[in-house]
């Protein structure tokens, strides 16, 4: 036998082999223990800089416009909120971002990319926040969105030129340098309304019926600034 000939027993015992389990338990509890630590770390900082953007914005601009602040964290169907209570600006919370959404008569004019006057004034105010709220974000994405109405290419170039004069005001105006910060714009024309998420299914009726009326095409003109929260710290 091993044991025998060499003076020691080759084969651990079951002691041993419980002992080896445990640890091997124990790292992976500690690993996944920190993991979730982290996590929560990140969500609790990205929750926290969302609360001060939220009200320093609401302090700012709501005597001048109506803002509505909807979260999905707590089960509410955002897209139902948006349809009983119309606002000129809104401000939705996710779990990873939060978008500030501005009605297209907010900033511009029926038709028109450049910025009305009313417009810099609500963005004097919504830029300076963001630019000194920017330490927890990774991206920031402008994106254009328009109705049914007019044809493709149309819908397509204005979403995209108003996306990009939102995008030149932060940039030139308020300082946010896209080389620091990642910053996009990009236009979706007229195929993102309010309501439809990346990824589900969808067909030009549903595209129809979500542009079924003037109050719900109003609502898909409009401007997004995306902020993407770091999901760790640097």
């Amino acid at each position: 036998m091993l044991n025998n000939r060499f003076g020691f027993n080759f084969w651990p015992s079951f002691t041993d082999l419980m002992l080896s389990f445990v640890l091997v338990v124990l790292i992976v509890l500690f690993v996944v223990s920190k993991m979730i630590a982290a996590g929560t770390e990140n969500l609790d900082r990205a929750r926290q800089s969302q609360q001060k953007i939220q009200t320093q914005i609401e302090q700012g601009i709501n005597k001048q416009y109506k803002v509505l602040t909807l979260s999905d964290r707590d089960g509410t169907d955002i897209n139902k909120e948006m349809t009983n209570h119309p606002a000129d600006v809104y401000i939705i919370n996710k779990l990873d971002r939060q978008t500030i959404t501005f009605s297209d008569k907010v900033l511009f004019d029926s038709g028109q990319s450049d910025i009305k006057p009313a417009g810099y004034e609500i963005l004097n105010v919504v830029g300076p926040i963001l630019a000194t709220n920017l330490d927890n974000i990774g991206e920031i994405q402008i994106q254009g969105h328009a109705d049914i109405s007019f044809e493709d290419d149309f819908n397509l170039q204005l979403a995209a030129n108003r996306a990009i004069a939102v995008y030149k005001f932060l940039q030139v105006n308020v300082g946010i340098d896209p080389a620091q910060y990642l910053m996009s714009a990009t236009s979706f024309g007229k195929y993102k309304p309010v309501g439809r998420e990346s990824g589900s299914d969808y067909t030009y009726e549903k595209l129809q019926q979500a542009n079924a009326d003037e109050a719900l095409m109003a609502r898909n003109r409009r401007i997004e600034i995306v902020l993407f929260y770091k999901n760790q710290k640097k």
